[in-house]
């Protein structure tokens, strides 16, 4: 047993050409691995990966925000309009009813408001009008929903720039003046042959 005890003990020399055996291996003593520092095709297009699909999000937000403006500042719009001729027709049918006789007996206080003051309170009543009539109108899932595409559709236009504008104005410009001076060119000359033509003969 003492011997066999010494043999378990004693480690085992590896002979040439023969692999050395060795036990098991310690966690602490575990081969460390490295890890290149070069990312693999995988790792490498993350970074860009991730880079586009943050621009793609930022432009949708973007384009989302730019959209939603659009339609606010579309039902602002129609709403100031919407005042504004209600406004006038409001002093309008005031004006006209002030004149009336059953008007003034029935309603003396409103017959007395002066012009300024009915313009005045025209305008007042028709944007309060205006104003609960286009919050409805926003609030409204078609009509909403009808004024987003048409926003989107429009943000989908690529308006000229400058430089094109300009460029186009001159270009039309050049062409409507050498299309006049061809056409006078042309009627004088026709002028001419007709009277050489059904002249008098003088």
């Amino acid at each position: 047993m003492a011997k066999g005890q010494k043999d378990k003990q004693t480690p085992k020399v590896a002979e040439e050409g023969e692999p050395e055996e060795s036990g098991p291996i310690a966690p602490a003593e575990a081969p460390l691995v490295l890890r290149s520092e070069e990312p693999g095709p995988a790792e490498a297009g993350a970074p860009e990966d991730a880079e586009e699909a943050g621009d793609e999000d930022d432009e949708v937000v973007a384009t989302q925000l730019g959209t939603e403006r659009y339609v606010i500042a579309g039902f602002f719009a129609g709403g100031m309009l919407l005042a504004y001729v209600l406004g006038k027709l409001i002093h309008g049918v005031w004006a006209t009813l002030a004149d009336k006789d059953w008007f003034s007996r029935a309603l003396p206080a409103l017959t007395a408001v002066g012009d300024d003051e009915k313009t005045t309170y025209g305008t007042v009543i028709g944007g309060i009008i205006a104003l609960v009539v286009v919050f409805r109108m926003f609030r409204n899932p078609e009509i909403r929903t009808w004024s987003d595409e048409v926003a989107a559709e429009l943000a989908k236009v690529k308006w000229p720039t400058k430089k094109e504008v300009t460029n186009s104005t001159f270009v039309v410009i050049a062409t409507t003046t050498v299309a006049t001076l061809y056409l006078a060119l042309l009627d004088r000359f026709w002028a001419f042959v007709t009277n050489i033509v059904y002249g008098d003969g003088s």
